[in-house]
């Protein structure tokens, strides 16, 4: 027999039959309804108004949930509740998934929030001499498991919790198997992790709330292990020559990070037992540095990882400062040199299951190009440099208060420093913005030569452009250039035919199109199809930290994606040496 369940909050109307879940006729019908603990009726996280229809017996479980709410008890669980005739009901707000924005920059693209690490609140009964159960089988009768994974420290401190609270305690689970942390009373506001980009130059630690999917805050540094060396390539290099090297490189970063995330959680009193989660994004040998794993493989040909993709790994190993039983997911490498920052990247922009042909470039140290057509994944990688970060330029800074990001010129060179503060020196966007302007005027010749054949361009009374500065730049986009060129040759496909261009990088979002068209970085095609998407590698591991099943998307589509070196193509170099010509002809791209 069919039943009719109104649903009166959303103005629909669904059929059911007898014995049919509540819950799963909600989600049938299109609406986004909270299932928190996958529908074991723990988390009161769907309960629904029952306006007309059956009210069932409440067991202790739901009647403590609605007391925690303060709902009437005109209020069921719709994981709990099966139809047994016609229904009419309200769902509240507070049961719909919530969802958050994890880009927010060129693309708006939300996101559900479903975290690995989650809390829940348990009122748990004590053991009596007729049912003599053990500490730790009360939890999983609560939890409905047949056995949870539980580490032995906190196996051993659970007695003397369970006493010290009256068995009213917060269970956090990772990925609904195993307990992270037991915690007296009502803890479950205090979820947090850290999505982290560990970059070649530049670090990006972010707060996040587990519950709310929000960022909490953000703190930024150098990367300290440019003491090293300023690329890849240079620390790799320094790496290769010492085992003692390697620890240097990977105490440098952990040392950097962990002093990030103290700072972090000292500025909004967030105790560092409360975070139990982080997602660590990086290229592929930023990920090997930062696990002290050996980079030799890295070094010589065929230039292969040890590692693509990893399970989670007890955040202790690599002495961060979080929960001791918290974890740290590195965000899978694609290949080579395209790593777990690309993947991330990719997965932020949803780039895997949008239809067209698009173009995802990141313009750091390392520049990483993928192509995305109907049928295919392709990326490839190329040695950029840190010119687009500031660095290896005579007045360079990182994005920094003070430093000159765009520069526009009508009838004279005008300036906008970050923070409106007095210049100080020269960041990436307006180094380029710089370089095109000089080319405009003839200041600059398309060979990058100093057309006065002067050692250097003054920009202001103490800040200047000089000859080597502009090879920095030059061979920076001839790589980027002579990149994109490549990978469109490959499948045979005109700049024109591209359906969007993804611009991924920090600096991105001040890039001016125009100028960097100019310079030949960006084909030159239709502005409106290119979309700056900010700091795609962290926007990638929020989104990791925030949902399971983008972990899963992202491990399952890598391996999709073919990798092609530009250093075994032939042609590679005759196309960079061509590129060193500033501008994008089109016999170029």
């Amino acid at each position: 027999m069919a039943y009719s369940v109104k649903i009166l909050s959303h103005d629909k109307k669904i059929s059911a039959t007898k014995g049919d879940l509540l819950a799963d006729k909600i989600i049938d019908a299109g609406i986004d309804l909270s299932l928190y603990c996958n529908k074991k009726g723990m988390c009161g996280k769907c309960f629904v108004e029952i306006v007309e229809g059956a009210l069932p017996t409440l067991d202790e479980r739901e009647q403590n949930l609605l007391k925690q709410r303060q709902l009437s008890g005109n209020y069921r669980l719709a994981c709990k509740y099966n139809i047994q005739g016609n229904l009419a009901i309200n769902i509240p707000e507070i049961s719909i998934l919530q969802k958050t924005l994890i880009l927010k920059t060129g693309i708006q693209l939300p996101l559900i929030i479903n975290p690995p690490v989650k809390k829940y609140f348990c009122e748990l009964k004590k053991p009596v001499l007729g049912d003599p159960r053990s500490s730790l089988e009360l939890i999983e009768k609560h939890f409905r498991k047949k056995s949870l994974k539980i580490d032995l420290g906190l196996l051993n401190e659970l007695p003397g919790l369970l006493e010290k609270s009256g068995y009213r305690i917060t269970v956090a689970l990772f990925k609904d198997s195993e307990i992270m942390a037991i915690e007296s009373g009502d803890t479950t506001a205090q979820n947090f992790g850290l999505a982290i980009d560990i970059g070649t130059s530049t670090l990006v630690v972010e707060l996040i709330d587990l519950n709310q999917g929000t960022s909490v805050d953000m703190e930024t540094a150098n990367n300290s292990q440019m003491a090293y060396g300023l690329d890849v390539v240079s620390r790799i290099t320094f790496a290769f020559t010492d085992p003692k090297n390697l620890d240097k490189l990977q105490d440098s970063i952990i040392q950097t990070v962990s002093g990030m995330i103290r700072r972090l959680l000292k500025r909004n009193t967030v105790h560092p037992l409360n975070v139990y989660d982080m997602v660590i994004a990086g290229n592929t040998a930023m990920n090997h540095l930062l696990l002290g794993t050996p980079v030799n493989s890295l070094a010589v040909s065929p230039f292969h990882a040890v590692f693509r993709t990893l399970p989670e790994l007890p955040a202790t190993q690599l002495r961060f400062p979080i929960n001791k039983t918290g974890k740290a997911y590195v965000v899978p490498n694609i290949k080579s040199f395209v790593g777990g920052d690309i993947s991330a990247g990719l997965m932020a922009t949803d780039l895997p299951i949008r239809k067209g042909t698009y173009l995802f470039i990141d313009l750091g140290t390392n520049g990483e190009i993928v192509l995305k057509t109907e049928k295919m994944f392709i990326a490839t990688s190329t040695a950029a440099g840190p010119a687009f970060e500031g660095m290896n330029i005579s007045s360079g800074m990182l994005a920094l208060p003070g430093a000159i990001f765009k520069a526009e010129k009508k009838k004279k060179l005008t300036l906008q420093t970050i923070g409106n503060a007095a210049p100080r020196g020269i960041c990436g966007t307006g180094l380029i913005d710089l370089v095109a302007l000089f080319i405009e005027d003839g200041t600059i010749l398309p060979s990058g030569a100093i057309a006065d054949k002067s050692k250097a361009i003054s920009v202001t009374n103490k800040i200047a452009i000089t000859q080597k500065d502009i090879r920095e730049i030059q061979l920076a986009v001839a790589a980027i250039k002579s990149g994109i060129r490549m990978i469109l040759k490959i499948f045979r496909l005109r700049k024109e035919e591209l359906d969007g261009v993804f611009i991924a990088g920090a600096f991105g979002n001040y890039l001016n199109i125009e100028n960097a068209m100019r310079l030949g970085l960006l084909p030159a095609i239709d502005p409106e199809k290119v979309a700056f998407i900010g700091n795609s590698a962290l926007a990638g591991a929020r989104a990791l930290l925030l949902s399971q099943e983008a972990r899963r998307k992202t491990e399952a589509f890598i391996r999709k994606i073919q990798y092609i070196s530009l250093a075994t193509d032939p042609q590679f170099q005759d196309y960079f040496i061509d590129a060193l010509e500033f501008g994008d002809r089109s016999d170029q791209i």
